[in-house]
């Protein structure tokens, strides 16, 4: 009592906990199984005891306690942290026992690792039948096999799996999984709002199978301006000059140049120039030209190759000095005597 009264009630209790788990290890050393099963089921021991001995007891004799414990509730969290000490068919069991309620994203992450081909496929299998949450299907990506995945791409469309889902599933799949998506956007099959999150993970050719179909028709402006951070310089400036030309839509110009070479943006100076392209798209740009460009534009509007309009558009971007310079070469190119002979 005075024990009690001196605040040593947790010792005791301190005490307790290590003879029970005392026990537990005997019982298991000696090879009590059922005893040592017991125990737990009846929770004389608790389950982190048997944790802590996990490292220190073969595999098979982990594997023969926990299945003379049938019917236990195991929760994920116990699982998880048995996961590491028990052969994987044991562990499926235990994973197969599991509801979905029972499971979250980062208990799944930690768990995934140690299951076996057959037991993701199964979980898979559960997802795509609605027992599960696609959302699981993240956790478990790393580690499906390529046909388990290229199936997953398959229930895309048909209501099972979301494209938002997908574009999640994207950094593990193959390349031939990725192409058949694309073919299906171009299809019409599944929608093309799709290809920004798989942008990323197509191949170089498959992105420019992607840029020759948008003169067809095949595939919209706005999606190629989603694509544009990912397509070759040589790609991009095709885009480009195919707008300058008719071809594709003109509007495109503006959602590409933040991704040109400088020299594709002063060729396209020498279009408008050339009265192939209006004037106004200039000052569209003007926020993508280098000096050296908007100089170019300038000397083009002194010669009168440009409508002088567009400096009141461009004098934002322009540096100090450029305006007194326009003046100055206007002069050079029209001197006085000339208008006075006009």
């Amino acid at each position: 009592m005075d024990h009690l009264l001196n605040g040593g009630a947790g010792g005791l209790f301190r005490d307790r906990s290590r003879t029970v788990a005392g026990e537990l290890a005997q019982e298991i050393a000696e090879g009590n199984l059922d005893q040592a099963s017991k125990m737990l089921v009846e929770k004389k021991a608790d389950f982190q005891s048997l944790i802590e001995l996990a490292p220190l007891t073969r595999p098979s004799t982990m594997d023969a306690v926990i299945e003379k414990m049938k019917g236990f509730p195991f929760s994920m969290e116990q699982i998880v942290e048995l996961a590491p000490f028990v052969s994987q068919e044991l562990l499926s069991e235990l994973v197969e026992g599991v509801v979905d309620g029972k499971m979250n994203r980062e208990l799944l992450s930690s768990l995934a690792p140690f299951l076996s081909r057959e037991t993701l496929d199964t979980l898979v299998h559960r997802v795509m039948e609605g027992e599960i949450s696609p959302d699981f299907l993240m956790e478990l990506a790393p580690f499906l096999s390529k046909n388990t995945l290229n199936q997953l791409v398959e229930q895309v469309g048909e209501g099972r799996l979301s494209e938002e889902q997908l574009e999640e599933l994207a950094p593990f799949l193959s390349k031939e999984a990725l192409d058949s998506l694309v073919d299906r956007v171009l299809k019409g099959e599944i929608q093309a709002e799709l290809l920004s999150g798989l942008a990323p993970f197509l191949s170089t050719e498959t992105l420019d199978r992607l840029v020759d179909r948008v003169w067809e028709g095949s595939v919209e402006r706005v999606h190629i301006e989603e694509l544009a951070p990912f397509l070759k310089a040589e790609t991009l400036e095709r885009l480009v000059f195919e707008a300058v030309d008719g071809k594709i839509d003109l509007r495109l110009l503006e959602s590409l140049a933040p991704f040109l070479r400088r020299e594709a943006l002063e060729r396209l100076v020498d279009r408008v120039s050339e009265e192939a392209l209006d004037a106004n798209i200039l000052v569209e740009l003007a926020p993508f030209f280098s000096q050296s460009a908007l100089q170019k534009i300038l000397g083009h509007v002194a010669e009168g190759t440009i409508s002088a309009e567009v400096v009141v558009g461009l004098a934002p971007f322009l540096d100090k000095t450029m305006p007194t310079e326009l003046i100055r070469n206007s002069i050079r190119a029209h001197p006085p005597e000339d208008r006075e002979a006009a």
